[in-house]
C-alpha cells in the first residue's frame, strides 16, 4: 500500500475499535477525506494547493469544542483577540498578520451567511457545533471562486443531514460567570427520498468580571458585559432538492461598557450594546446529467440587521445606529468530473439592498442603496501526471458601482516522493466597500459635520503567495513547512481631520505587506497518545500612503506557538492545549507602549471528555477549563484619539484603553445525550 505523507491538519485522526482502544486510520484513507469549499468541487485534501484544515464531528466531540472560535483559536495561522475595543464587538480574528473579520467568506453547507452588504459581523464566537459534520478551513485568496470578501480564505461549516443525525442530540452546559447554554439537534430519515433535521441553541453569560479580575484599572466599579445569543437551523432533503434556513441572533455589550468616552458621561453600566441578526435561506437542486456531467442550481436570501439602539464608539463619541442589508443570489454551476480532468464553470447573480432602519440614521449623509453584482467563474483541476495536480480558477465580478474585477488563482500539488508532497498557490482577491463604510457616521447623526460620505471608495485588494511541503520522515510522524507573502492595497482607513476642522471620512489609505512561515510536527505515540506543535513567524509593514508613513503591523504577534496533547483511554479523552505568543507591535500613539512591541503570554486550556454508550443511547460528559492558570493578560490596542478619559482608579488615559484585558479562567461542565 502506498503511504500518503500528509496528515490531516497535522493532527492524527483516530477511530475507536470495538474494544474501545484507539487505532490509526490508514494514511490512504485519511487522505481520502473530501472537502468541497477549496474548489467548489469534491477533492481529497492531499491535493489542495493551499493550506487547509478539516475538523470532524468526532474531533469536535472528543475535544469538547462548543463554538466555532474554539476551533479557530487552535488553528496555527490564526490569532484571536477577545473583548475587542471596536464598535463591532465580539472577537477579532487575524490571519497571517491581517485583520480578517470582514475578509473571510463564512459558509453554511456552501452558502454564505455573513452580512451581505458589509455590516459588521460579530457572531463568529456564537456559532454552535452540535449538528456540524465537519468544518473546512482554507487559507489564501479565494475571490477566484467566491468573489468579494474571500480575501484571506473561507470557513465552510458542513452540517449533518437528518439521515446523519438519525435521532436526538442534546448538550447542556453550565459555566462560571453565570454562563448557561443549551444546544439541541434532531434529525430523521423519513423514507428513501426525504430526511429532515432541526437544531437550535441558546447561550447567556455575564462574561468577564473586569472589576474583580483587573482591579488596577477598574477598581470596584461594576462593568456589565452581558451577552446573549441563540440560533436555529432547519434543513430538509427531498431527493436532489435541499431546503435550508439558518438564523443567528447575537446581543453583546460593546467596548462602551468598559472603554467609555464622551458624551455618555463615562458610563460603565453596559447600556451600550451591539445586537445583530443574521439569517440565510437557501434552495439547492443537484442535477446528475450523466455519470460525468453534473449541475447545481441555487437560490438564496441573506440578511443582516443591526437592532435599533445598537451603539458604538469612535473618535471620542458614541451614537445609536441601526442598519438593514439583504441580498438575493442566484447561482448556477456545471461540472465535468472524469478521471484526471475536473472542470467547473458557473454564473452568480446578486441583488443587494442596504439602508438605515430608523429616522435618526436617515440623514442626508446616510442613504439606502441598491446595487447588483454579476459574476462568471471557471475552474480546472487537472492531474497532469499521477503525482502532479494543477489547479487554475478565474472569476469576473461586475459590480454596478465599479468596473469589472478579475481575480485568478493558480496552484499545484506535487507528490514528489511517497513521503513528500509540495504544494503552492498564487492568487488575487478583493473586498468591495460596503454601504455601511461609505455612509458610516463616526460621530453622532445629529451632528453630521464631523463625518462625510465617500462615494469614491474603491475595493480593497490582496495578492497572496504560498509555498509549502508535507513530509512523513518517520513512522507515525508528520512534518509541515510553509511560507506566505501577502500584499494588500487600497486598504480602507478613517481620515481623522478633527484637528484641521474638516469632516472625517473613510478612504483607501493604506498598503499592507505581511510575510512569514509556519513549521509544524505531529506525532502519534502508542497507548492512545498523540501530540502536535506548530510555530508561526509573522512580520509586516503597513504604509498609510496619504500620510506618507510606514509603520509596523499592529496587534499581531511576531512569534506564535500552538500545541496540543491528546490522550485517549477507553471511554475517556483528555485534551491539553497551549498557546504562546510574543512580540506584538503597538501603534506609535499608544500611551503605554508608544510604538514599541509588547510581550505576550502563554495560555493553557484543557478538557476531559467521557462517553458512555447505553443501549441505543450515549451519554457524554465534558469538564473543561479555559485559561487553566488564570493568567491576567492584555492585547495591545490602537490608541490615537485626542480625548482624555478618566478611569475608575482615578487615573486618565488619552483616547481610551491602550491595552485590552483578555478573558481569565472559565470552568464549564457539559452533559450530553444522543439517542
Amino acid at each position: 500500500m502506498k503511504l500518503n505523507p500528509l496528515f490531516l491538519s497535522l493532527v492524527f485522526t483516530q477511530v475507536v475499535c470495538a474494544e474501545g482502544q484507539f487505532t490509526d486510520v490508514p494514511f490512504d484513507q485519511l487522505m481520502d477525506v473530501q472537502v468541497t469549499s477549496i474548489t467548489k468541487m469534491p477533492m481529497s485534501i492531499n491535493k489542495s494547493p493551499v493550506t487547509a484544515y478539516v475538523i470532524s464531528q468526532d474531533e469536535i466531540s472528543r475535544k469538547g469544542y462548543r463554538f466555532l472560535t474554539d476551533i479557530l483559536k487552535n488553528i496555527p495561522d490564526i490569532h484571536l483577540a477577545n473583548l475587542a475595543s471596536t464598535e463591532k464587538a465580539g472577537v477579532e480574528i487575524y490571519i497571517r498578520g491581517i485583520f480578517a473579520n470582514d475578509k473571510i467568506t463564512l459558509l453554511i453547507d456552501g452558502n454564505k451567511i455573513k452580512a451581505p452588504t458589509g455590516e459588521p459581523t460579530a457572531f463568529y464566537h456564537a456559532m454552535p457545533l452540535l449538528d456540524v459534520k465537519q468544518v473546512e478551513i482554507s487559507l489564501g485568496s479565494s475571490s477566484s471562486i467566491y468573489g468579494a470578501d474571500a480575501m484571506l480564505g473561507t470557513i465552510n461549516i458542513v452540517t449533518q443531514s437528518g439521515n446523519d443525525l438519525n435521532g436526538i442530540k442534546i448538550k447542556a452546559t453550565g459555566a462560571t460567570r453565570d454562563t448557561a447554554e443549551v444546544q439541541v439537534a434532531a434529525g430523521k430519515k423519513i423514507n428513501e427520498d426525504i430526511n429532515v433535521s432541526l437544531s437550535g441553541s441558546f447561550h447567556n453569560s455575564a462574561q468577564e468580571n473586569l472589576s474583580q479580575n483587573y482591579p488596577e484599572i477598574y477598581g470596584k466599579t461594576p462593568v456589565d458585559l452581558t451577552e446573549q445569543n441563540h440560533n436555529i437551523h432547519f434543513k430538509a432533503n427531498y431527493k436532489d432538492l435541499t431546503l435550508s434556513y439558518y438564523r443567528i441572533h447575537n446581543n453583546a455589550n460593546t467596548s462602551l461598557s468598559f472603554n467609555p468616552a464622551p458624551p455618555i458621561s463615562y458610563d460603565y453600566s453596559g447600556k451600550a450594546f451591539f445586537e445583530t441578526v443574521n439569517q440565510m435561506a437557501n434552495a439547492t437542486y443537484n442535477w446528475d446529467i450523466n455519470p460525468f456531467w453534473q449541475a447545481k442550481t441555487s437560490l438564496s436570501y441573506e440578511s443582516t440587521e443591526l437592532a435599533d439602539g445598537s451603539s458604538y464608539r469612535a473618535w471620542g463619541a458614541s451614537a445609536p445606529i441601526s442598519w438593514h442589508g439583504d441580498a438575493m443570489r442566484f447561482n448556477e454551476t456545471v461540472a465535468y468530473l472524469k478521471g484526471n480532468v475536473n472542470w467547473l464553470t458557473g454564473v452568480e447573480l446578486s441583488f443587494m439592498h442596504s439602508q438605515p432602519k430608523n429616522s435618526a440614521d436617515a440623514s442626508s449623509l446616510i442613504k439606502h442603496t441598491d446595487y447588483q453584482n454579476y459574476a462568471v467563474f471557471s475552474q480546472l483541476n487537472y492531474d497532469l501526471t499521477e503525482t502532479l495536480v494543477l489547479n487554475g480558477s478565474l472569476r469576473m465580478d461586475s459590480d454596478s458601482r465599479y468596473d469589472p474585477d478579475f481575480n485568478p488563482r493558480l496552484g499545484f500539488s506535487w507528490q514528489a516522493l511517497n513521503d513528500l508532497r509540495f504544494f503552492g498557490a498564487w492568487g488575487t482577491s478583493y473586498l468591495a466597500p460596503s454601504p455601511y463604510l461609505i455612509y458610516e457616521t463616526w460621530n453622532t447623526p445629529q451632528d453630521p459635520i464631523f463625518h462625510r460620505a465617500n462615494l469614491g471608495l474603491k475595493p480593497e485588494r490582496l495578492e497572496t503567495y504560498e509555498l509549502g511541503l508535507n513530509a512523513q520522515p518517520f513512522k507515525n510522524n508528520a512534518f509541515k513547512l510553509s511560507g506566505f507573502y501577502n500584499v494588500g492595497t487600497d486598504i480602507i482607513r478613517v481620515v481623522n481631520n478633527v484637528f484641521t476642522g474638516k469632516p472625517n471620512t473613510n478612504d483607501n489609505l493604506a498598503t499592507i505587506k505581511t510575510y512569514g512561515f509556519q513549521v509544524g510536527e505531529s506525532q502519534n505515540f502508542e497507548n492512545g497518545i498523540s501530540a502536535d506543535v506548530n510555530y508561526v513567524y509573522t512580520l509586516g509593514r503597513q504604509d498609510a500612503e496619504k500620510l506618507n508613513k510606514m509603520v509596523d503591523v499592529t496587534n499581531v504577534p511576531k512569534h506564535m506557538i500552538k500545541s496540543n496533547l491528546l490522550y485517549s483511554l477507553d471511554k475517556f479523552t483528555f485534551r491539553f492545549t497551549g498557546r504562546w505568543f510574543d512580540d506584538v507591535d503597538s501603534h506609535e500613539s499608544n500611551v503605554i507602549y508608544k510604538g514599541k512591541s509588547a510581550h505576550g503570554v502563554t495560555i493553557f486550556d484543557s478538557n476531559v471528555h467521557y462517553a458512555l454508550p447505553l443501549n441505543s443511547a450515549e451519554f457524554s460528559f465534558d469538564l473543561g477549563v479555559n485559561n487553566v492558570f488564570d493568567t491576567k493578560y492584555y492585547t495591545v490596542n490602537l490608541n490615537d484619539s485626542f480625548a482624555t478619559i478618566p478611569l475608575p482608579d482615578g487615573s486618565a488615559l488619552s483616547g481610551g484603553l491602550p491595552r485590552l484585558p483578555q478573558e481569565t479562567r472559565r470552568v464549564y461542565f457539559t452533559v450530553g445525550l444522543s439517542y
